[in-house]
């Protein structure tokens, strides 16, 4: 004789099913679902919220979109953007888009940039689109398109209109290399820095920790304020 199974054992099967092979939920309030994950790998852990999220979780699968006023703290790293995509084993890939911002109080550096893609176990950040460093730590600021910061090594890569500003120093570049450790920089590409005594230019122009003695290299070429004032004087004169 045949047996036949209950009505409400398929139910479960099929219910069980679905959550074993994701999720996607949309919180129109304010939402930090998980408030926090703490990695077993070792990486710092991640907490987050958002106005909306989304999500699957699945095997070897971890994909969570978060979308409005979207807050992700990892470290003493906090980043906030319009959308921030998460993805990867503990959330390893943070995608950010729209107003990113980054801060690390603890490193003492701030950015703001359109697009982030920052990886949690190398601790490694690419922006992109109007890229803008606040260095606090060195009283430094870096502009440009494109960005690379290590946080463990303490090296910042700019490429694409660099613009370097420490005191009265500015140097214009279209690359730039700056450790924050040693405050070591080598800037090449056109590089061109205006200081009190006047304008450099050459193909490379590179400085030690106080900035105060400028290497340059290539075709090298200047001009001095007092040259320039004197220029200045003759034409009102003439």
């Amino acid at each position: 004789m045949k047996t036949r199974a209950p009505l409400w054992l398929f139910v479960i099967a099929i219910v069980s099913g679905a959550l074993q092979t994701g999720f996607a939920q949309t919180e129109p309030e304010q939402s930090s679902v998980p408030a926090e994950t703490q990695p077993a790998s070792g990486k710092k852990p991640i907490s987050f919220s958002a106005r909306s999220v989304q999500g699957v979780l699945a095997k070897d699968r971890q994909d969570t979109i978060l979308t409005g006023s979207v807050k992700i703290t990892t470290g003493s790293l906090i980043i906030t953007a319009d959308r921030v995509e998460l993805n990867g084993e503990d959330y390893v890939n943070v995608a950010c888009s729209g107003n990113v911002t980054v801060n690390d109080t603890e490193k003492g550096f701030s950015l703001v940039a359109e697009k982030l893609n920052y990886q949690r176990d190398t601790e490694i950040g690419i922006a992109q689109g109007k890229v803008a460093v606040d260095d606090t730590k060195n009283n430094t600021t870096i502009d440009a398109e494109w960005l690379r910061f290590d946080q463990q090594q303490s090296i910042f890569e700019a490429a694409v209109s660099v613009l370097v500003l420490k005191e009265d120093m500015s140097i214009r570049a279209e690359y730039a290399h700056y450790n924050r450790d040693t405050e070591e920089i080598k800037l090449h590409g056109g590089a061109i820095a205006v200081t009190e005594d006047g304008t450099l230019k050459g193909d490379v122009i590179s400085a030690t920790s106080d900035w105060s003695n400028l290497q340059v290299s290539g075709e090298v070429s200047g001009t001095s304020p007092q040259r320039k004032n004197l220029h200045r004087n003759e034409h009102c004169n003439a």
